[in-house]
This record gives structure tokens, C-alpha cells and sequence, in this order.
């Protein structure tokens, strides 16, 4: 079910990190070592194709019009894709297939792209597959680089390529977003809790939020599913043992049900179920 070897959670030193400047290796598009893109990346390409320019990283290959997105972009995903694999485990061999990131700076061609896909407009940047489809000048338009969104992407990209299983909506995202803060506190040696946003909209019940199988059309609810599974993901991961998380996600993806994988994995640290759910819901977010 999982690709998974080496170290485990949060147990990796820094010894072996990515450099803090990545090199960035133009290629024509002939010339790189993978060609081969899903239908959206094809419709990415298709914008003004003669204004992409294409690079290779040790992990991924990037699509750009310039060099100063993809130099940032490079950077921060290269430790990003090193501290997920590590957290989950996984050693290089496990995702050494590359992945393709197309890097917008244009809003008109990241909306025109948009309208040609089924992904819904309210997308900053998204992941499909190990594929990563960013827009960095959304985030310049806030004043800085948003490295956090980036980190949640590729978390994405980072677990479709070491799980043949896919992960529900909820586990998917909640860990997500845990670890697109996680990722920028450990690049930056800064303590994680510090770096946590508060979660408003964490307002949705266990059984609410475990049963949507598909992204809301109204934003807030939208905001709902993503602030309440991370909180879930949050709580798991800072009072229960962090040692047994992988094997709750492996409980989750054979099919066990929240509750029965939770009792599985922690059942010793709650008397039921019901414990579990109030020390959740005290859980501060």
C-alpha cells in the first residue's frame, strides 16, 4: 500500500538536507529526461507555448517564463519534497520519479488555464497527481513569496508518489496543510507552534468532515474542510504518539473507519472513543 523505508516521523537530523541554493539546469524541451505530461499539463503548455522556458532540479522538472520564479520555486520545493519524504519515511529511491511544476506569473494566463480545467476557480495553486500547478503572482500580490502554499502542494505531489493508495479528501488535506507549516518552521529552524495559524473555521463534526468525498462549491465550507482536518491531523500529531502516525494512515487507507482506526492505533491512550472525541474538541487550535 505504501512506498515507505528509512527513518520515520519527524526523526530526520539535518545532515543530509537540500543545499539552501538549488541548481537550476536548462534544458530545451527535447532534451529533458521526462516528456511525458497529463492532459493538464498539455493545456498548460499549450499557453503561448514558445514563451515556456524548462529546467531540471534533482526531483522535479519545472515549466517557467522566468528564471526568477523558478530559481524560488526550486529552492523551497527541493527542501519541501526532503522533509515530507523524510517525515513519512521514505527514502530517496522511493520518489526518485520526477515531477513536472508549471509555474505561472501571469493571472490572465492562470485564469484562462483554469477556465480550460475542471479545477474550480477558487485554486490559489493545486497538485493533481505529482503534478504541481502553480501561481506565484497571486501570492507576490500579498508582498512575499507564499512558501507555505507551496510546501502544502507539494506535500501532495510528495504522497502521490510514494502511496499507490489514494488518501481520503481529509487526511489528504489535513496533512497538508500540517506540513506546509511544518516544512517552512523546520527550512527557517523556527519552533512549529509559533508558525501555526489559528483555525476559525474548524467547525465541522468528525462524521461531517470524514464524509466528504468532494471539494465544496461554496468557499467557506471549502475553508470548513480544510481548517477542521487539520486540526484533526494537528491534534494526532502533537498529543498522541507521533511514531504511530504512519500506521494510523495505513489503518485509514485499508479501510478501517476514523473511529475503529483510531481505537486501533491509540486505543491505549483513551478508554473509548468518546474520550478521544472530547480531548479533540478541547484541543486547543
Amino acid at each position: 500500500m505504501a512506498l515507505l523505508c528509512g527513518g520515520g516521523l519527524f526523526a530526520q537530523g539535518r545532515q543530509d538536507q537540500p543545499p539552501g541554493e538549488v541548481p537550476l539546469v536548462e534544458r530545451p524541451w527535447d532534451q529533458l529526461s521526462n516528456t511525458t505530461v497529463s492532459p493538464n499539463g498539455e493545456k498548460a503548455l499549450a499557453i503561448n507555448p514558445k514563451r515556456w522556458k524548462h529546467a531540471e532540479t534533482d526531483n522535479f522538472i519545472l515549466h517557467y517564463r522566468r528564471v526568477t520564479e523558478a530559481h524560488k520555486v526550486a529552492r523551497e520545493i527541493e527542501y519541501d519534497i526532503w522533509f515530507v519524504a523524510k517525515t513519512l519515511g521514505a527514502s530517496k529511491d522511493a520518489y526518485k520519479k520526477k515531477s513536472h511544476v508549471f509555474i505561472f506569473e501571469d493571472d490572465m494566463e492562470w485564469e484562462r488555464f483554469l477556465a480550460d480545467t475542471t479545477i474550480p476557480n477558487w485554486a490559489g495553486s493545486f497538485a493533481i497527481g505529482d503534478e504541481l500547478f502553480l501561481n506565484v503572482r497571486r501570492s507576490e500580490a500579498t508582498g512575499s513569496f507564499d512558501s507555505r502554499t507551496l510546501a502544502h502542494e507539494t506535500t501532495h505531489a510528495v504522497v502521490a508518489r510514494l502511496y499507490t493508495t489514494r488518501w481520503p479528501l481529509w487526511l489528504s488535506e489535513g496533512f497538508a496543510e500540517y506540513m506546509g507549516t511544518a516544512s517552512v518552521a523546520a527550512r527557517k529552524n523556527v519552533f512549529l507552534k509559533g508558525q501555526q495559524h489559528t483555525l476559525p473555521f474548524a467547525s465541522l463534526s468528525l462524521d461531517q468532515m470524514t464524509a466528504m468525498t468532494r471539494y465544496p462549491d461554496d468557499p467557506v465550507q471549502v475553508s470548513q474542510l480544510y481548517e477542521s482536518s487539520e486540526k484533526l491531523v494537528r491534534f494526532i500529531l502533537t498529543d498522541l504518539p507521533k511514531d504511530r502516525f504512519l500506521s494510523f494512515v495505513d489503518a485509514i487507507l485499508a479501510g478501517y473507519p476514523l473511529k475503529d482506526a483510531v481505537m486501533r492505533i491509540y486505543g491505549d491512550k483513551f478508554k473509548d472513543f468518546g474520550e478521544f472525541e472530547k480531548k479533540y474538541e478541547r484541543f486547543a487550535k
